[in-house]
């Protein structure tokens, strides 16, 4: 049998996120030999539901300690003091509220209650805490598990064991795990300490006297006995599964705008989408809300009673983990409980195929998951979301991202209802994977662009500040003998096919995003800055050492390390090798002023909201309108205006070398030192024209052109000359 410090646990789980029993309960239960529990108040709900995964206890041989509350009224104890004996008035109290279920469910689990305390698998004790005790009711919600090696897991929080503390109402627990340490072995052991002296009556000091479960709620559950055979004990797990699926049917809410009101551009963009038969994409500025449009279109489509299909499924495509918990996160604001899809967790598959069941069994009317893009592609999702493909509502935030390869296959499935989000529908340099995605998603059902954003003051005003950085002789050298190369092999080969041009025109692109000149021009601009929030430094995937060792040293190493050592400033990474949790900390402490400043890659570039962020300097950029864009929209979102009046952009802009040294190089050796400006002035125009200082930051665009000889600017132009 394997331990329970083999499992993988969390710090904490949370209903609006995790599903406590497939992600918690049931996976301690299978690896344990002893589960105690103490639960604040008593129900026949609780029989109902305390046998969840106890199958696995019984094949490990294991027990159960259940410590249930009751409280006795004044007159209670009054009859008490007359003579009454206390254990035939909690006795009864039980029996009063004994729900005597008539479904055939309900009955299998008292025939597994009977079962279990017959055979001493389960014992139960009740603790009667007395009306003139000073700690009124006990509110105890403490759990144990111990496996044969000793191992402890010990967990206590706000829920019950009931449907509604399991499922339904926004609970937290908190989790130790004995062998991570002095402390969680400190909290187990005393959690541990407590129950003992709860169950063995060692607390009548605190006005709370401890009694063996009554013989005649006893009898009444022994009446079940014969009901069901004992060998389905082992279809427990099993069985359980099912109840949470009917549970969930019984209890459901459908997706609602509770006290949310979308904005009146937001409002047309869903009206449109519902006009166009549930069908389009919403073509929004980055921050303008594409989420809450998105979460209010849905909701809009559940409730349209001229609609014939009346379930749904509707699945949220996210391109990176943090954004599943941040779509998790609004998604609750709009009632909606998605399950979180992402790895290869067994957990989140069990659910997603319990959801796809309840759907097409009609036994539920509304489910949600949120999953990531590499997630979407295993094939038993696929063939799941086929299998009730007249129910899914699609949802692709980002939705460009599912123009590419492989994973366009997806837009081969006939969804019914289709949303496609995004600030940049085309995809750079991709016209088949783009027309792909128009032909997938239909018509726009609206376009609402950055300019018209900032003047409804829906997005940040911003001034911006293009920053020359020039190539040193090597990167020089290097840069142009990577051209000749790229014009010789472009002679005979597709730029839209060869492998080999293809490396060729990447390793000439990081040389111009990893130019060795702006880590030294980035301390210089920054260090007014050292002292201050809410800045963020974007980084390129690119190396400053030896090309012998490119992983020895990469640009956002050397940045942190200047920032941090050489500044004194206080940052974090925010990268696609940290961890969800990481992600999660870095941003709190970002936003709380724990840190100076985020230093990012691409991880941040896509539908991460920091409204926060004051101020971007950006060391590199591609030549993808998409990429700089978006990086761009990550700092204009709303923040407190005293804070943050407006925002602002460093942009780390290469050329060749200083300008004014240009006009002694030949027609020729300008011309291809030209093309190096020609891929930056895109980025410079588009950032110039929107900002607050335009005609300072277009200054610089003009010193270029002027001194390069660019009169005629085409940013779509040659693109690998």
């Amino acid at each position: 049998m394997k331990g329970l410090d083999e499992l993988n646990l969390q710090n904490e789980y949370h209903t609006y996120q995790d599903d406590l029993v497939q992600d918690f309960y049931i996976p301690c239960l299978e690896r344990s030999v002893s589960y105690d529990r103490a639960v604040g108040f008593f129900s026949g709900v609780t029989f109902q539901i305390v046998g969840k995964g106890l199958s696995s206890l019984i094949k490990n041989g294991g027990k159960m300690r259940l410590i249930v509350s009751t409280q006795l009224s004044k007159e209670d104890e009054e009859a008490i003091q007359r003579g009454y004996d206390e254990r035939k008035l909690v006795s009864e109290d039980m029996l009063n509220h004994f729900d005597d279920p008539t479904e055939e469910f309900g009955k299998g689990y008292l025939c597994l209650l009977s079962y279990l305390i017959s055979h001493d698998i389960l014992d139960v004790k009740v603790v009667v805490v007395h009306s003139n005790s000073k700690h009124g009711i006990l509110h105890e919600k403490t759990g144990l598990f111990r496996d044969s090696a000793g191992n402890c897991i010990a967990f206590s929080g706000s829920n019950n064991e009931t449907p509604c503390g399991l499922m339904n109402n926004y609970e937290q627990f908190d989790v130790f795990c004995s062998w991570k340490g002095e402390d969680p072995y400190s909290r187990c052991f005393a959690k541990s300490f407590h129950f003992d002296q709860l169950w063995n009556g060692s607390a009548s000091a605190f006005g709370v006297d401890t009694l063996n479960f009554p013989d005649a709620v006893k009898k009444k559950i022994f009446e079940y006995t014969d009901y069901w055979p004992k060998e389905k004990i082992e279809e427990i797990d099993t069985e359980y599964r099912k109840k949470i699926i009917e549970t969930r049917i019984n209890e459901e809410e459908l997706p609602k705008f509770n006290d949310i009101h979308l904005h009146d551009y937001q409002d047309l963009a869903v009206k449109t989408w519902k006009a166009n038969g549930y069908k389009g994409y919403f073509d929004m500025a980055t921050g303008t809300g594409k989420t809450y449009t998105a979460l209010g279109a849905v909701t809009t489509l559940v409730h349209d009673q001229d609609v014939k299909t009346k379930r749904f499924f509707c699945v949220i495509v996210v391109p990176y983990q943090h954004l599943v918990t941040q779509w998790a996160v609004d998604c609750q604001e709009f009632s909606m409980r998605p399950i979180l899809a992402f790895g290869n967790s067994k957990e989140w598959r069990s659910k997603f195929e319990d959801s796809v069941i309840s759907i097409r069994l009609h036994q539920s009317k509304f489910e949600c998951m949120v999953i990531t893009v590499d997630s979407l592609m295993h094939d038993f999702v696929l063939k799941g979301l086929n299998e009730i493909i007249n129910n899914v509502i699609f949802v692709a935030d980002e939705a460009h991202n599912l123009g590419a390869g492989k994973i366009s296959q997806v837009l081969n499935i006939d969804f019914k209802f289709r949303l496609g989000l995004s600030a940049t529908m085309d995809r750079h340099g991709d016209e088949i994977g783009t027309q792909k995605l128009y032909s997938f998603f239909g018509k726009p059902s609206i376009h609402y662009n950055l300019a018209r954003a900032i003047e409804e003051h829906y997005l940040s005003h911003y001034r911006y500040y293009p920053i020359l950085v020039n190539l040193d002789a090597e990167e020089l050298d290097q840069y142009i003998e990577l051209s000749k190369k790229i014009w010789k092999a472009s002679t005979y080969e597709d730029f839209g096919s060869s492998d080999h041009l293809k490396m060729l025109l990447i390793k000439r692109a990081l040389i111009v995003a990893g130019a060795k000149a702006k880590l030294e021009t980035l301390r210089r601009v920054i260090k007014p800055y050292k002292d201050e929030y809410h800045s963020l430094v974007y980084c390129g995937a690119v190396s400053y050492s030896d090309v012998a060792e490119p992983a020895e040293e990469t640009q956002i190493k050397s940045v942190i390390n200047m920032l941090w050592n050489d500044l004194g400033m206080r940052v974090e990474r925010f990268t696609a090798l940290e961890s969800n949790e990481q992600r999660t900390q870095a941003k709190i402490d970002f936003e709380g002023k724990v840190i100076n400043a985020l230093v990012a890659i691409r991880c941040l570039d896509e539908g991460v909201n920091i409204p926060c962020i004051q101020r971007a300097f950006i060391l590199a950029s591609s030549t993808n309108p998409k990429e700089y864009i978006q990086r761009r929209g990550r700092v204009l979102r709303l923040f407190n205006p005293t804070e943050k009046p407006y925002a602002e952009i460093f942009d780390f802009v290469t050329v060749s070398r200083p300008l004014n040294d240009v006009a002694s190089l030949s027609s020729e050796r300008k011309k291809i030192e030209s093309s190096i400006a020609k891929r930056e002035l895109g980025r410079v125009i588009e950032f110039a024209k929107l900002s607050d200082n335009s005609a300072d930051s277009s200054k610089i665009e003009d010193d270029i052109r002027s001194a390069y000889g660019l009169d005629v600017f085409d940013p779509e132009g040659e693109n690998y000359d």
